[in-house]
């Protein structure tokens, strides 16, 4: 019962705060976080394995980032992964048009690179 309070006081503070934020219907209108620019992470060199890394990226009511926390660690890939979600660019979420902070999650999933290899003498320059 005791770990149960802070999820029902956290639920009547929504409630509450739901109360004076309505669109239409009497339901809050919500715009989840926009991704405007993404850099792609690098694979890293002398890596066989593929591998997925998952951030939690909380995006400020200005779209910054404004914290990154490792969800899911996959060294090599956990650097590559950070360097690359530092250059992404955001959008806020927005309630009924004001923005508000919010928290999501973002994988990285990293696959060995294929290479092609020409072929020599195979008959196609002939």
């Amino acid at each position: 019962m005791r770990a149960m309070l802070p999820v029902l006081g956290l639920l009547a503070l929504l409630l509450g705060a739901g109360a004076s934020v309505k669109g239409q219907g009497g339901v809050p209108q919500l715009e989840p976080v926009k991704v405007l620019a993404a850099a792609e992470a690098v694979y890293p060199a002398n890596t066989v394995s593929p591998g997925t890394v998952v951030l939690e990226v909380a995006v400020g009511t200005d779209g910054r980032i404004e914290d990154v926390r490792v969800v899911r660690a996959m060294p090599p890939f956990t650097e590559e992964a950070l360097k690359a979600i530092r250059q992404w660019k955001f959008a806020p979420a927005t309630i009924d048009g004001e923005p508000v902070r919010a928290v999501i999650p973002v994988a990285f999933s990293f696959s060995r690179p294929s290479v092609w290899w020409p072929q020599t003498g195979s008959g196609l320059n002939r």
